[in-house]
């Protein structure tokens, strides 16, 4: 982090739209604060400005105060004006210190609305995240234009990546040919699910599945792989299973570039007795086996699971915003406080986030240092 501050310092005039002359706190001053007030769990700009006058004889200790503590309008008012280019330094440094697999890095890829700063003549300001879950990295986000949706913003996100030695799995709503084309283009690789939309598509691999004999035979070549999962009253049973003889199918359907495999799942929930099933298709671009698609399958909850956690622990759906740079910026900051709360380390495991945040919140002199060094 203490790279981060640095490079953003260094680098002011590029991620820094304000007046040099009107300007109080350097830029890497105000993130420095919003960080630690987001590892804290402080979720409103006033709660911010509260927080950091409490704290302000241990914050003196890393940045220049000498001007008083920032006022939640100042804090606000720099945040919407920083470039949203800051984020990849941010990215840089976190990294530095991420760990690869043998296993292609997993980039899934969803939309999040913050649903708080509706107004009558403002839509909701909506993100889209492309996330690394094995390292629990948010790789780059971008905000979704008014009067557009996802499907023209994706391709905007994935080219800002680097996507070789990468999996990269989206919903239905993203399986659009324009998106397989960007990312075969940047030599990675697709894991996208299949519906009705897609028409044909979604026919053909259906009829294909729906041969029971068929099924007989990939089970016997091993191409089907099953999962239970017992948890309180609920049973759960996954099924996943994976066919590479698809070039019937990439006759039929020649836009779909470097169609290598299709995979169903089918997820039956047994819970008090109540059952439940839903099916499942998917179009890939790799040769991997079962278990690595169902992998990769279950590797897009990733980023579900992200978009989660920020309602749960910052409970950002109810935050109020209305600047929609502010926002965009404040739930970039956000994604890393989370990553960040992983890497450290506190007095009893297994803590909930929210358990993390208040040991921080109370005890901030003794967790600062983790981060940003020892100061004094």
């Amino acid at each position: 982090m203490i790279d981060f501050l640095l490079s953003i310092e260094e680098h002011k005039e590029k991620y820094d739209s304000r007046q040099a002359w009107k300007i109080r706190y350097p830029l890497s001053t105000i993130l420095f604060l919003v960080f630690a007030c987001q590892l804290a769990g402080i979720e409103t700009w006033k709660e911010m400005e509260d927080f950091i006058e409490m704290n302000e004889s241990v914050l003196r200790e890393y940045v220049d105060l000498s001007a008083g503590c920032p006022s939640h309008d100042t804090l606000e008012r720099v945040v919407s004006m920083v470039n949203p280019d800051f984020l990849k330094e941010l990215k840089l440094s976190f990294e530095a210190s991420s760990e690869t697999t043998d296993f292609s890095k997993l980039i899934a890829v969803d939309g999040k609305t913050i649903r708080g700063n509706r107004r009558k003549h403002q839509s909701p300001t909506h993100i889209v995240t492309a996330y690394d879950g094995g390292n629990r990295i948010s790789l780059g986000q971008v905000a979704v234009e008014d009067k557009s949706n996802e499907i023209t913003a994706i391709p905007r996100l994935l080219r800002q990546l680097d996507l070789r030695k990468s999996v990269v799995t989206i919903d239905a709503m993203g399986t659009q040919t324009d998106i397989t084309d960007v990312i075969i283009t940047g030599r990675g690789d697709y894991c996208l699910a299949v519906k009705g939309n897609q028409g044909n598509l979604h026919e053909d691999i259906d009829l294909y599945f729906s041969d029971a004999k068929l099924l007989s035979t990939l089970t016997e070549k091993g191409c089907h792989y099953q999962t239970i999962e017992k948890a309180r009253s609920q049973i759960e049973v996954r099924d996943y299973w994976v066919s590479h003889d698809v070039k019937w199918l990439s006759q039929r359907h020649p836009k779909w570039k470097k169609l290598r495999g299709i995979g169903m799942t089918k997820n039956i929930i047994d819970k008090d007795g109540v059952i439940t099933e839903e099916v499942r298709y998917f179009i890939l671009s790799f040769n991997g086996d079962v278990q690595t698609f169902s992998q990769v399958v279950r590797g897009h909850w990733s980023v579900e699971s992200l978009h989660w956690l920020l309602d749960v622990v910052y409970r950002e759906d109810k935050n109020q915003t209305l600047d929609k740079r502010a926002a965009f910026n404040l739930n970039a900051i956000r994604k890393a406080c989370l990553h960040l709360l992983q890497m450290m380390t506190f007095p009893k495991e297994k803590l909930s986030y929210r358990r993390k945040q208040r040991y921080i919140s109370v005890h901030l002199e003794d967790y600062l240092p983790q981060l940003f060094g020892n100061r004094g």
